[in-house]
């Protein structure tokens, strides 16, 4: 390393850093969709449905990271069997609009039944993303 360049090398990473930031790249650069688990409603007697897969790529679990609108395949974690701690799997098609957040769900034909599916429990605008890219349909 040349003499001096100890001192000035960590803020030329830095600015590198924040230019990056400031181009506007990334997830949120266009328009997007996001699939989310929809919280438990013992009323309606529904379960969370947990993001596994999209399009057949892994999705860590907790994260809910934007997609492109469109066809998607969601596979989703479903309640199992009673007792069991393998839950089942179920897959759902969805036509993802933008700036749209998906809510995520199970629900089964009667309380004492195991026929556990997955569906769409509701959705929303992303305020965000509609106020960023006010003319996505």
């Amino acid at each position: 390393m040349a003499k001096g360049t100890k001192e000035w090398l960590p803020g030329v990473l830095a600015l590198s850093l924040l230019g990056g930031c400031a181009t506007g790249g990334g997830m949120y650069s266009e328009p997007y969709a996001l699939f989310e688990p929809q919280q438990r409603m013992a009323a309606a007697d529904t379960r969370p449905a947990f993001v596994m897969k999209i399009d057949g790529a892994n999705v860590d679990m907790g994260r809910e990271d934007p997609v492109k609108p469109g066809m998607r395949s969601v596979e989703v974690s479903i309640p199992g069997p009673p007792g069991m701690s393998n839950p089942d799997r179920d897959t759902l098609a969805i036509d993802a609009k933008p700036c749209t957040r998906y809510y995520l769900a199970a629900q089964r034909s009667n309380p004492t039944a195991r026929d556990w599916k997955a569906f769409v429990a509701t959705s929303e605008p992303i305020g965000e993303c509609v106020r960023k890219f006010p003319g996505a349909k």
